[in-house]
């Protein structure tokens, strides 16, 4: 990797994600966050796992709520009524959490989950979870954080950072505590709207969070469609977190940023088409050079040129197809003289000139 002063510029360091490596290198990595679309229901747990193996995504990822330990009771209130009560309907216990992870290692899918406070950090990592997911809202909760971190040092498991409704210094604050407690990382860029307006996504911090932090980063994305994912990953991205449900219809706690099992297979789909795509070496491809043969123009006659006469400007010019002599050097043969006659619409070929 190379930066704007010529210098190579060390790519940031790979992640292991159980059998997954994320690195500059290799392939995005699709998250399906399936977050509490379940409903507090293991069945469909699995049957979200199920869909986002399917469609070809690598982990899909849940999310663990213990509202007792993330907020004071009754003290945010949804149309839906208190946050804790909704998590609390929502909410698969810790021993569906335990089989449902099972459940995704029998069927080759990377579980992975969300924890909303340090207890939660400490059942995630008694069900050995091999890495850690921080969610916006926990981003600058750096007595968690420095927690995590810690437990991630020591057990050399990856921490992946959503940084929605955060400044850049709030950001600077949490990759810090994060290095100094020797946790390896990754930022994600996030926009916490439901779903968010598009001017407010922000793609182009991708490569300044890469450029400012020396860290692989990755999109958290909202928006209820596909095109913010796709152009993320040609953006830089190594990791595509995306909300996913079963149906909208449903009417999931997360449903009107969720994309279907469809839509999820044509994420994935496109993201391998767009890394296949990203090369930065300009190559004359073997495709290439059967229509270069046709497609580039070649010197030829404009009008008859008699035996012994001198090529004119007027006389030759350039025309498809591309296998006589190359257009650029037409001027070389201005002065010569003609071996035999030259009939209007002739490729112009070297032995008919002296």
């Amino acid at each position: 990797m190379t930066g704007r002063n010529g210098l190579a510029r060390r790519a940031p360091a790979p992640l292991k994600i159980g059998r997954l490596t994320i690195a500059a290198s290799r392939p995005t990595v699709i998250i399906a966050e399936a977050a509490c679309e379940h409903n507090g229901r293991l069945p469909a747990a699995k049957r979200l796992a199920q869909a986002a193996k399917d469609a070809g995504a690598e982990i899909v990822k849940f999310q663990l709520h213990l509202p007792d330990e993330e907020m004071l009771p009754g003290s945010i209130k949804f149309w839906a009524g208190s946050m804790d009560d909704v998590l609390k309907r929502v909410n698969l216990s810790i021993d569906a959490h335990r089989k449902l992870k099972r459940y995704c290692e029998q069927i080759g899918i990377q579980y992975l989950c969300t924890a909303y406070c340090a207890a939660g950090v400490d059942v995630l990592e008694e069900l050995g979870v091999p890495a850690f997911k921080i969610g916006s809202g926990e981003m600058t909760n750096l007595p968690m954080i420095r927690h995590v971190a810690r437990i991630a040092a020591r057990k050399r498991k990856p921490v992946l950072v959503s940084t929605g409704m955060s400044t850049m210094e709030e950001i600077a604050q949490t990759a810090a505590v994060l290095k100094a407690e020797g946790a390896s990382f990754m930022l994600l860029n996030c926009t916490s709207e439901y779903p968010p307006q598009y001017p407010h996504i922000n793609l182009g911090l991708l490569p300044v969070l890469r450029r400012r932090f020396g860290v692989l980063v990755g999109h958290s994305d909202h928006s209820p469609e596909n095109y913010t994912a796709f152009a993320a990953v040609a953006l830089g991205a190594k990791v595509i977190e995306k909300h996913f449900t079963l149906s909208r219809a449903r009417r999931g706690p997360d449903w009107l940023v969720s994309i279907e099992p469809e839509e999820l297979k044509a994420l994935v789909d496109g993201v391998k088409k767009i890394d296949a795509a990203l090369g930065n070496e300009k190559h004359l491809y073997p495709a290439e050079r059967i229509v270069r043969r046709w497609a580039h123009h070649s010197v030829v006659s404009l009008r008859d040129i008699a035996r012994g006469s001198a090529i004119t400007p007027e006389a030759i010019g350039v025309k498809r197809p591309g296998w006589g002599i190359p257009a650029k050097q037409l001027e070389a043969l201005y002065g010569r003289v003609a071996r035999r006659d030259i009939p209007t619409n002739a490729l112009v070929r070297w032995n008919d000139v002296q």
